[in-house]
């Protein structure tokens, strides 16, 4: 049991992390700038060229970031719940490339620069997402109805595979330009760093979030066996349906802004229940914080260390993800 001032110092070394990266983000860039610059725009003396490069290109991609490092963070969490199992995340499970079939296909038919098309895009996404994870349960579910977690992974792999393949044949049949914009997606790149996308889609990820937290009592009767947890009166199909629509809705939104980006919903929830424990009150809070530093710190790398490299957000979270993915692997029994 972690005593109340532990957790208190652990959320607040999170929220002092997010604010530092925040402030870093900010004033760092393909611009040769600083804090300072930084400093100069809160005080009213920043220059027209510095207040739109922070303003106009910086700020909303970085706030981009956070919303999809959230709501990544927070879909991975129920997943990991939903099937007990800790290798869970929307990008392995394939509700990533099952969104981002459905806005291929979009991105290839309709003019994605018109309002309309933006704001049914979510739905798609969404409706994308949930007859993927659909197919992978129902492929990885034995005879006997059991779920295998190692079963679940791979089958979650293949199907992304075979989705992916899919993508490829479709980006054949369209316009460079096009085409080049679902490679940025599949690669992880952060398209969603302007201010009417996230004005679109925040509001209803914030919603998202909202719901879930507020099914934190249920979710953490779902951590029991299945016996005590319908021996407390919790009607699991129900709260099994609701979690995975939840998680769905969240990793498909979350995919427009930030693209395909995997391993952030794993590593922040592992990283949440070892720092926070299992009370989902708590470790749902500490997951979101974890996604925004996760995702805040590999576009900073992207964006300052690697300059000119073209090498997108979702590359730089893998290198940091894969070898954590493979000692969850190694460590964790089928």
């Amino acid at each position: 049991m972690i005593s109340s001032k532990k957790l208190a110092s652990r959320f607040a070394l999170l929220l002092g992390l997010v604010f530092i990266l925040f402030l870093v983000s900010l004033s760092l860039g393909y611009a040769h700038s600083s804090i300072y610059d930084l400093i100069d725009l809160i005080l009213g003396k920043s220059s027209s060229a510095m207040i739109f490069i922070l303003t106009k290109v910086r700020l909303p991609r970085i706030i981009a970031c956070m919303v999809g490092g959230t709501s990544l963070a927070m879909s991975g969490m129920l997943l990991q719940t939903l099937t007990k199992n800790p290798l869970a995340d929307s990008g392995i499970l394939g509700i990533n490339t099952g969104a981002g079939l459905v806005i291929t296909i979009m991105v290839g038919l309709l003019d994605v620069s018109k309002p309309s098309v933006l704001t049914i895009m979510p739905v798609f996404a969404m409706f994308g997402g949930m007859l993927t994870i659909l197919l992978v349960y129902f492929m990885a579910r034995k005879r006997n109805n059991s779920i295998s977690p190692t079963r679940l992974i791979i089958t979650g792999v293949g199907v992304s595979s075979m989705l992916s393949g899919v993508m490829v044949s479709i980006m054949n049949q369209i316009n460079n330009v096009k085409m080049t914009y679902i490679v940025e997606w599949l690669s992880g790149k952060v398209n969603g760093g302007d201010w009417k996308t996230l004005a679109t889609f925040t509001p209803i990820l914030l919603i998202l979030w909202l719901i879930t937290y507020s099914r934190s009592h249920s979710l953490n009767i779902m951590n029991l066996n299945e016996q005590t947890a319908l021996a407390l009166g919790i009607n699991l199909q129900r709260e099994r349906l609701y979690s995975l629509i939840l998680a769905t809705a969240l990793a498909s939104l979350s995919v427009v802004l930030v693209g395909n980006i995997t391993f952030v919903g794993l590593i922040a929830g592992h990283i949440a229940r070892r720092l926070m424990g299992n009370n989902h009150r708590i470790s749902l809070p500490a997951a979101m914080l974890v996604g925004m530093i996760l995702l805040l710190v590999a576009d900073t790398i992207g964006r300052v260390l690697l300059v000119g490299t073209g090498i997108p957000t979702g590359i730089v979270v893998s290198v940091i993800g894969a070898p954590h993915f493979l000692y969850l692997m190694i460590t964790t029994e089928n």
